[in-house]
């Protein structure tokens, strides 16, 4: 792959959390107009207009800090999952939760079909993970240590917690789905600092 570029607009540390251009082209099928929205996320624009706002979408929008996860799943026998940044508590009686993700994304399409998943939320050293998971790479578990929840959704080492889920409810969400979970199961890791994303890039919250 070529040498990372940094979007028009988004600030230069920003280079390490997207992938390379090439990548997204052969995503997309061909060299178009393309804006990098979060880690794994790309969307096509059409025309400076669009560009313009979608460029103001981001910038205010990613002056919220989030923090990152890793949704899993089980597909037959293989692991599966993807980054999602869009994921929230929704409900406590009963336990819900909900993550968003594109409409293009494979992963989620194997969360349509196993009506379950794991969402890990990653540790502050674990960046090189979040990456992982963006990325387009075939078996993104290679020399990944993780484990099985009792429902056998893969939960991985070293997060600071995780939530194992059945799939309650999917809406459409523009170019995302609204996924709800119902929470069947939860525990802590054993790491105590999250990684966030802020502004275009991975942060820590020391």
């Amino acid at each position: 792959m070529g040498e990372r570029t940094v979007p028009e607009g988004m600030s230069p540390d920003a280079a390490a959390t997207w992938p390379p251009r090439e990548l997204i082209d052969s995503y997309l099928g061909g060299h178009r107009e393309v804006f990098a929205w979060r880690p794994g996320e790309v969307a096509e624009i059409d025309g400076e207009a669009a560009r313009a706002a979608a460029m103001k979408f981001r910038d205010v929008l990613g002056r919220y800090a989030s923090g990152v996860t890793v949704v899993t799943t089980m597909q037959g026998d293989t692991p599966v999952g993807m980054t999602c940044q869009s994921f929230t508590s929704v409900s406590l009686d009963p336990p819900l939760v909900a993550f968003l993700p594109m409409k293009t994304s494979r992963a989620f399409a194997a969360i349509r079909l196993s009506r379950r998943f794991c969402v890990n939320f990653l540790a502050a050293e674990q960046s090189e993970l979040s990456n992982r998971f963006a990325s387009l790479a075939e078996d993104k578990f290679a020399d990944v240590s993780w484990n099985r929840t009792g429902n056998g959704m893969p939960r991985l080492d070293g997060v600071v917690g995780w939530v194992d889920c059945s799939v309650h409810a999917v809406h459409e969400a523009g170019d995302h789905y609204l996924v709800i979970g119902r929470v069947d199961d939860l525990g802590e890791g054993d790491a105590s600092d999250p990684l966030l994303f802020h502004r275009g890039t991975y942060r820590t919250a020391t």
